[in-house]
């Protein structure tokens, strides 16, 4: 657990892309490697990250967002986090807890989405295990982007593509699943193959199990037109939608 070498990552990510970048997303729990250990960690790391960030941000011109370990009211929660140069513009709760692995005992859990109006698109920030619950997504209004910050194993990965593409589909949206790479302290194997889908669910991106970014543009107006010209969003029944 080097939060300082996972920080020192970012910012030399963010030499590499700065002035042809708005958002640079990360897995789940960037700054500290998922732990269920979130007492050990020093909550000054908290508030340090967020100023990393913010200064990051400042010298980059761009929002920084993922999932880090999140203390507030006296409680830890896995929280995705927005940074922007004026520091933290947005957060949002992990709803769904991973209770296989025992997270429920150790963060709270949230209770309601938070979508971000960034930059004129409607995004939907959730974290990893959330991508099994698709109601979460659902809305009258539609999203733009969800992005999934997540620690998503490699007996599962098939999962992890297939379930993507599916909210990508079902949405008529972007879709973006961060995902780490490498093993953890106990042996479990991270697989990457971060993705991007668009709204007619078409992979963009899939990125491999190495250490690394990719870049992309998305086009508001052809996800716009494709859902006039597919309009089924239109027959969703709101009595059905939470």
């Amino acid at each position: 657990m080097d939060y300082q070498a996972n920080l020192d990552l970012i910012s030399q990510v963010c030499a590499e892309v700065g002035g042809n970048t708005d958002l640079l997303l990360m897995p789940e729990m960037f700054n500290t490697g998922y732990t269920m250990m979130p007492s050990e960690i020093p909550v000054s790391w908290q508030e340090e990250t967020i100023l990393a960030l913010k200064t990051m941000a400042t010298n980059y011109d761009l929002h920084i967002a993922g999932s880090i370990p999140f203390y507030k009211n006296g409680k830890y929660y896995n929280s995705f986090i927005f940074v922007s140069k004026d520091g933290l513009i947005h957060s949002y709760d992990k709803i769904h807890l991973f209770n296989l692995a025992g997270e429920n005992k150790v963060y709270e859990e949230g209770n309601i989405t938070t979508p971000i109006s960034l930059m004129g698109w409607k995004i939907l920030p959730l974290v990893c295990y959330d991508l099994r619950f698709p109601y979460l997504c659902w809305t009258n209004d539609g999203y733009d982007i969800i992005i999934y910050s997540a620690n998503w194993p490699a007996p599962r990965i098939s999962h992890w593509q297939a379930l993507l593409k599916a909210r990508a589909i079902e949405n008529q949206c972007y879709v973006i699943g961060i995902n780490r790479t490498g093993t953890d302290q106990n042996g479990f194997e991270y697989p990457g193959a971060s993705t991007l889908i668009d709204f007619n669910g078409d992979e963009l991106i899939r990125m491999d199990n190495s250490v690394g970014y990719a870049n992309a543009e998305l086009n508001k107006t052809e996800m716009l037109a494709f859902r006039k010209k597919l309009p089924f969003l239109n027959d969703r029944k709101s009595n059905f939608i939470i």
